[in-house]
């Protein structure tokens, strides 16, 4: 992964700004679904571990970092901005949400089955 950075920093940095794009709109997704169930005054199924009264204050701030980092790392790098120091992170990143929006709408709302639940009888 490193020898991508000699023939071209362009795509190494770009490389490096879509993963890590992408995971922080993967972390403040359930999060900020989180809010509004806990907003709307829904119930939620807390597992073994719980944050308690800090719960909220933590995840509002989680949402926040993750905004602020999602706004501003597909920013280039260096300025004044040309298309050897492009970060295509952003574009790219655009790109793959259209095409997995156009596909789940087209066939993926009719093919897919959520998680199946066994129950078990005592």
């Amino acid at each position: 992964m490193s020898l991508i950075n000699i023939a071209s920093t362009t795509a190494f940095t770009a490389i490096l700004s879509l993963s890590t794009l992408a995971l922080y709109i993967s972390y403040a997704l359930p999060i900020i679904f989180l809010l509004i169930k806990r907003f709307r005054g829904q119930p939620i199924p807390f597992g073994p571990f719980r944050l308690g009264r800090f719960g909220l204050p933590i995840n509002i701030f989680a949402v926040v970092y993750a905004i602020y980092v999602i706004i501003f790392l597909p920013f280039p790098p260096q300025l004044p901005v040309t298309s050897s120091n492009m970060n295509y992170a952003g574009p790219v990143m655009g790109i793959v949400l259209v095409f997995a929006l156009l596909d789940w709408g087209v066939r993926g709302r009719k093919q897919f089955r959520g998680p199946t639940v066994k129950v078990m009888e005592e």
